[in-house]
């Protein structure tokens, strides 16, 4: 930092006294402030600039405290989709899911990036400033049972929202199949029932998502309940974002739109981005067909998966307080260790008036 750069009078300088031909000369320290201005990321006037190193400081660990927390809700919506992708295999019903190749695009290139992003610009804390972060040392490493219970927690929050979707899509592929294909469930997938219970009722969704007739089935139910299940994998996403804003903080400490509205925005461009897909995509009278109980869990599944992940966090928090404490204690205690000692040379007057009191503490 060129810290020497304001502009000095060197006239009223006496060039004779021996003082000042052993000292630096004007151009000298013109030359030296100048090499260290141009080395210097931060070129700054002197003295008068010194006042916003606190505001830069500052700005760069909200920064980096923000990207940190738009990588892990990055990393955790791709591995969601991993997750899901996998579990799509191992369903319940005899027919798989089919994964539409547009929401999958619409998923990991235009959601979670915009939602990530937006991430990015939240606001620090009041306290922020206070906290010791940690030393950026490459040779301070986590230990073992650190990474595991990273890597423990980031799978937990990962997986739910991966999870309750595959409950969506058994209740979607049920109801779909009977609105669209009534005959063909009449025909192969109701053996065991009788032709009058068949027409006065509606069969049970298990004697439908278990047909055997459907391993070999390919129609507009299953794509429209595989749509809806990526959807419900979308949404999912979308609301358990808000646990992302603070990275150790929880939402119930303070509103996460306060410090973050351009979170807000996006979160709500991307319900509508979600509500538009789907109603591109689906068949006419898919979304009718659906029973209440499966808009009940479609909209209050993202908030059980939301207030899961605060819990996930919750546990992180204690590790992270008690972490922040100990560098805390550590920069007080160097502190106190290199604070400036009292002179051996004082003077007896200073010496005699702190006899009355010889605690090494004061």
């Amino acid at each position: 930092v060129d810290v020497l750069a304001e502009d000095i009078s060197f006239d009223n300088i006496d060039a004779t006294r021996p003082s000042v031909l052993n000292a630096l000369q004007p151009d000298e320290i013109a030359f030296v402030t100048s090499i260290s201005a141009h080395s210097s990321v931060f070129n700054l006037s002197g003295s008068r600039a010194l006042r916003h190193f606190v505001e830069i400081i500052r700005i760069g660990r909200v920064c980096l405290e923000a990207a940190t927390s738009a990588a892990s809700f990055a990393l955790s919506g791709n591995l969601s989709f991993s997750i899901f992708v996998l579990l799509c295999s191992c369903t319940a019903a005899t027919a798989v899911p089919t994964i539409p190749v547009l929401g999958s695009f619409l998923y990991t290139q235009v959601l979670l990036p915009v939602i990530g992003l937006s991430l990015s610009s939240t606001d620090d804390a009041k306290d922020f400033m206070t906290r010791v972060p940690p030393k950026n040392d490459p040779s301070v490493k986590y230990s073992l049972r650190a990474y595991r219970r990273l890597y423990c927690s980031g799978l937990l929050r990962a997986a739910l929202p991966a999870i309750i979707p595959q409950f969506l899509y058994l209740i979607c592929l049920g109801e779909l199949m009977w609105e669209f294909d009534s005959p063909f469930v009449k025909d192969f997938c109701l053996h065991s029932l009788d032709g009058d219970e068949v027409e006065l009722l509606k069969p049970p969704i298990s004697s439908i998502i278990r047909c055997e007739a459907l391993r070999d089935y390919s129609g507009p139910a299953i794509e429209s309940a595989g749509t809806i299940t990526l959807a419900a994998l979308a949404m999912c996403t979308c609301v358990s974002s808000a646990s992302y804003v603070f990275r150790t903080e929880s939402i119930r400490s303070e509103p996460p739109w306060k410090r973050n509205h351009l979170w807000l925005g996006t979160l709500v461009l991307s319900f509508i981005l979600i509500a538009v897909y789907m109603a591109l995509v689906l068949e006419e009278s898919s979304m009718a067909a659906l029973s209440w109980y499966f808009y009940l869990l479609f909209f209050v599944a993202p908030f059980g998966c939301l207030y899961f992940c605060e819990i996930v966090k919750r546990m992180d928090q204690r590790h992270e307080k008690r972490a922040v404490m100990m560098r805390r204690l550590q920069f007080e205690t160097r502190l106190g260790m290199w604070s400036p000692k009292e002179s051996a040379h004082m003077g007896d007057g200073m010496n005699s008036n702190r006899r009355e009191n010889d605690s090494p503490i004061v």
